[in-house]
């Protein structure tokens, strides 16, 4: 068992399927509102004879008259039927429409237009639409409390697992709209943050980031003499966050906070989501974060995300906006997308967000939270010369440093990485800048079935296509097998 503050952070990584219940609704007021009743989208197939300059200003023009928005358009060709094209145009609007049927009947008439087809919408995969619908995302690979498995340090203590299961059942609880559960945290508990707090704030000041330095915890409580330089947040965090080494800070207050910084706000959650899941939550400026805490036995070891990876891993940096804005640029891209473009977005997810690094000047700097919350990792992968001791607790003794590679998305997105054992391959950034950069590179690369929109002001998703959302079936008993399978191959890797 590895003697180290791990987190097997996010194994929904290496999970591909899409969980749980089916839906196409949301509450508001406490009525059913159907969104595509709200804002629907038509699809329509306008066949032309044969392909001559100006039919499509033509069309476009009758558009413009009839006030109708194009939202996409694209033009095909039919082999050996015609010369002439074929334009799908999606836009807004209901084909029962009085406004549409004419627009179309002006089309048809139109000379050398063959055919106008009113199309179906296209299905695609179950995804949000509305923050609302986060409410549908309840069951978790590990079920909040079944999954602890014999590795864990508190498997074998009742009064933990029973602690346990009361904090789960907060998140479980909490839907939209409501106040952020409030964790009263006990002395043993807070004893634990401050054993993990110490230990990680002298690493922090020498390998975080500058942009965790800015935006964290590493001073002044660290350094009590030293005075904050002017710009840095964390005099902040400490007023608004209540972030201290004797007083673990409720996600209420952090969310407040980072709202009015970046627009992202916290949500709890009872364990680990699926990636699809987790990753169409970033879509909307939502990061699920966990509040129960490692077992008191072992304070430097956890096998999944608690609350000290999340606040001291994950948070900090959702208060700067290049990362804040990369996080949701990769969960727009997990709207809808295949499974196994999931599995390549959790991949680089897991490759910069958990386990990013980037330079400044010639020293490698962590800003993934899988490395920021974990004194063996930061070690592993920012020390010139790792120790044996820490390649030992990593399991990487035949290895001395872990392997470098300059940032690139679509190499990360297919390379393959272990949850128990120290990262054999990482990724470098030159900056921050520079990450969000290449990801939406990388997003923009994917074949989607529509372009997303995140409208901030109604917290709603947008898209440039009619479609319409295939049921959401539950599969989380497969995920729980994944995960039992994930524990027996980290312990016969440890054996």
């Amino acid at each position: 068992m590895l003697q180290r503050l791990q987190c097997a952070t996010r194994r929904w990584a290496e999970c591909k399927r899409l969980p749980t219940l089916c839906t196409s609704w949301h509450r508001r007021h406490g009525g059913l509102v159907d969104l595509h009743e709200l804002d629907p989208r038509s699809f329509l197939i306008v066949e032309v004879k044969r392909d001559r300059p100006g039919v499509l200003g033509e069309i476009l023009e009758l558009f413009t008259r009839s006030a109708i928005n194009m939202t996409h358009i694209e033009s095909r060709f039919k082999s050996f039927a015609r010369d002439g094209p074929s334009f799908h145009i999606d836009f807004e609007g209901s084909l029962k429409d009085a406004q549409v049927q004419e627009l179309m009947k002006a089309i048809k008439g139109l000379p050398g237009v063959y055919d106008v087809l009113p199309e179906t919408p296209r299905e695609v995969p179950w995804f949000p639409m509305n923050i609302r619908e986060l409410d549908l995302t309840v069951d978790t690979l590990d079920g909040g409390t079944e999954l602890i498995n014999e590795d864990h340090p508190g498997f074998n203590d009742p009064a933990y697992r029973e602690r346990r299961f009361e904090i789960v059942s907060l998140a479980k609880a909490y839907k939209h709209g409501e106040k952020l559960p409030r964790v009263r945290y006990t002395e043993q508990e807070t004893a634990t943050w401050q054993a993990v707090y110490e230990r990680l704030g002298s690493l922090h000041d020498k390998w975080a980031c500058r942009e965790y330095r800015s935006y964290s915890t590493s001073l002044p409580l660290y350094d009590l003499c030293r005075q904050p330089d002017e710009g840095e947040m964390l005099p902040q965090m400490e007023k608004y966050c209540g972030y201290a080494v004797n007083n673990i800070p409720q996600l209420g207050d952090i969310s407040d906070f980072l709202q009015q910084r970046t627009g992202f706000t916290l949500r709890p959650i009872s364990g680990l989501l699926s990636a699809r899941d987790f990753l169409n939550a970033l879509a909307f400026r939502v990061f699920y974060s966990t509040q129960y805490i490692r077992h008191h036995g072992n304070p430097f070891y956890t096998p999944e995300p608690d609350i000290c990876h999340e606040l001291l891993g994950h948070v900090p940096l959702f208060a700067n906006p290049a990362f804040a804005d990369f996080s949701q640029e990769i969960g727009l891209a997990s709207l809808a997308a295949t499974d196994e473009d999931v599995a390549k977005l959790a991949a680089v997810y897991w490759f910069t967000v958990e386990f990013g690094l980037l330079r400044e000047g010639e020293d490698v700097k962590a800003f993934g939270a899988g490395v920021l919350s974990s004194f063996g990792e930061m070690e592993w992968a920012c020390a010139d010369v790792p120790s044996q001791e820490c390649r030992e607790m990593g399991s990487m003794k035949e290895q001395l440093k872990p392997i470098l590679r300059p940032l690139d998305p679509w190499e990360a997105s297919k390379q393959e990485y272990p949850i128990t054992t120290y990262q054999p391959v990482m990724f470098c950034a030159e900056s921050l800048e520079d990450a969000e950069f290449r990801i939406a590179q990388f997003c923009d690369s994917l074949t989607r079935p529509f372009f997303p929109q995140y409208d901030p002001l109604t917290q709603t998703i947008r898209v440039t296509k009619a479609i319409r959302r295939a049921t959401r079936h539950s599969t989380v008993e497969l995920q729980r097998q994944k995960q039992m399978e994930f524990f027996e191959k980290g312990k016969s890797r440890e054996n």
